[in-house]
């Protein structure tokens, strides 16, 4: 076989080869099937414009079973420092009654007590001026209207809550959600299709790494490059930049490859040009 042929072949496999153990890797880390989902809304971006680290239009998000993950709501992450995706607490993908599934922040857990009234232990320890409940401060007694301040990407954001609603729509424990990029709480109906808390079961998976870009093929496809203009103008630019630097590396570890045999084929050479001349045995004349 001609040495390119096989560099080539070599390539390939070795290729074919990193792709697959990734994917097996990914898929079994994840426990989800299928284990990403292209975001096409900007209902989580912090901003016009597509940045690393958040979840954008135009993204792949590789989810993870929210059975192996200690789910950490806003609250809990303020008070811990615990970030995912540019702000505090865990991003989850759960189905709603009606449309695709959402993917929000989780904001704080409520446990429905059964009288009307709800707890949210997670307020013990939170600053009291970053939340409020018409019923009191007492946080295992709440009922009316609970707001919580610094919302949003902006921590600018005023949202609010009607337990009081809540127990006629829904009266069963589960987490209050919110988009970075929105102006209130998902619930009760804000987000078409939420009817109540999200329970644990309603929750498909969490999300876990963010892939940049990437999604933005899916949606060109699909016929929806104005959300791609609307929200992320940047991204194909930076696509096109990123897929420009992985053919150049391509190239660069292939003409690595390429160099290494070239000298070592030249090192071949020139051993075999400075070779010392064979010593042939001479024969001795007293021997005939």
């Amino acid at each position: 076989m001609d040495k390119d042929v096989k560099h080539a072949v070599i390539v390939v496999i070795a290729a074919v080869i990193i792709v697959a153990v990734a994917f097996v890797g990914v898929s079994t880390a994840s426990g989800v099937s299928p284990f990403q989902t292209v975001i096409e809304s900007g209902s989580m971006q912090h901003g016009i414009g597509s940045e690393i680290g958040i979840i954008d239009t135009g993204d792949v998000v590789i989810l993870k079973s929210k059975d192996k993950v200690d789910i950490r709501t806003f609250v809990d992450g303020y008070k811990t420092g615990y970030k995912k995706f540019g702000n505090y607490g865990d991003v989850i993908i759960y189905g709603r009654d009606t449309g695709n599934p959402i993917i929000h922040r989780a904001i704080l857990w409520l446990d429905y007590n059964g009288d009307g009234t709800w707890s949210a232990p997670s307020l013990k320890d939170y600053p009291s001026d970053l939340w409020s409940c018409a019923s009191g401060d007492d946080y295992n007694k709440l009922s009316g209207w609970l707001s919580l301040t610094n919302m949003g990407y902006t921590n600018t954001i005023y949202a609010a809550l009607d337990l009081n609603t809540l127990v006629s729509v829904k009266p069963a424990s589960g987490y209050i959600t919110m988009g970075d990029n929105n102006p209130g709480f998902d619930q009760p109906a804000s987000v078409s299709g939420v009817n109540g808390l999200i329970s644990y079961e309603q929750i498909r998976s969490v999300a876990w790494i963010e892939v940049p870009w990437v999604g933005a093929f899916k949606m060109i496809l699909n016929d929806n490059k104005d959300a791609l203009e609307r929200w992320v103008p940047n991204t194909i630019p930076n696509l096109t930049a990123a897929s420009l630097l992985v053919l150049f590396l391509i190239i660069g570890i292939s003409f690595l490859f390429d160099y290494r045999f070239f000298w070592k084929y030249r090192k071949e050479m020139n051993e075999e040009l400075y070779a010392p001349a064979p010593l042939f045995p001479v024969e001795d004349e007293d021997d005939e």
